[in-house]
């Protein structure tokens, strides 16, 4: 750009100006990406996952006595971005904690108070019927916890 005003040419003012630009806009919606819509996303489904969740019983018999272990377990996850567990600690969820959207794969984060990470779950949703997947980190085969939205907050 300093060659094209040493030069004084217009032809090499318009090419410098296109050069200098380009990068700036491509920076500029880069920026907007990750400033502004990531985060409205992220915030738009931490209110449609916040709610009641309590554990689905369902599934295959092989997982049926370790499920009757946790039965009548109730995860409340906040929109303000905490969570209330009601049930053992078997999967991994301590008692209370943080929780936040947009991690890794689209997984949601769960800390415990001292900001530790504690467990990840996986969301569904199919026509806001939601639910959180979550593996069983206790046992040596992977087992996953279903967890069903029953009420909103």
């Amino acid at each position: 750009m300093c060659i094209a005003f040493i030069k004084k040419s217009s032809a090499l003012k318009k090419t410098a100006l296109k050069i200098t630009v380009i990068p700036i806009l491509c920076w500029g919606l880069i920026a907007v990406w990750y400033f502004r819509t990531l985060p409205s996303i992220n915030e738009s489904e931490m209110e449609n996952f916040a709610g009641t969740y309590t554990l689905n019983s369902s599934g295959n018999g092989s997982s049926k006595s370790s499920r009757s272990k946790i039965n009548g377990s109730k995860l409340t996850l906040f929109d303000d971005g905490t969570y209330l567990f009601d049930g053992r600690e078997k999967i991994g969820l301590k008692k209370q904690g943080t929780w936040k959207t947009g991690g890794t794969d689209g997984l949601f984060e769960f800390y415990d108070e001292n900001g530790n990470l504690s467990q990840w779950a996986s969301p569904y949703d199919n026509d806001n019927n939601y639910s959180l997947y979550f593996e069983d980190q206790n046992k040596q085969d992977s087992e996953t916890i279903r967890f069903v939205k029953t009420k909103s907050e």
